[in-house]
């Protein structure tokens, strides 16, 4: 978001759509749960604040592996980070 190659920790937060995750369509979870859940998976290998390219392709590489499809794992992605 800021040009600089890298993606921080907050550029996610302000970008990612809680109200998406079926859990908190379904009534099952807290939406500041989710976030926190969800927030907690990255930044992993350096704890920096800034995601890597390598971090975020660990996070969807195991993601991905459970849609049956490319098209329901890209439609995911655009509604997850308002991609449409």
């Amino acid at each position: 978001m800021n040009g600089d190659g890298t993606v921080r920790l907050d550029d996610i937060a302000k970008l990612y759509d809680v109200s998406k995750h079926p859990r908190v369509i379904s009534g099952a979870s807290d939406p500041r749960e989710i976030y926190l859940t969800f927030m907690s998976l990255w930044d992993t290998q350096v704890p920096d604040g800034i995601v890597t390219f390598d971090e975020f392709l660990d996070y969807y590489r195991d993601i991905s592996a459970s849609y049956d499809d490319d098209a329901a794992f890209v439609a995911m992605m655009k509604s997850a980070w308002r991609l449409e």
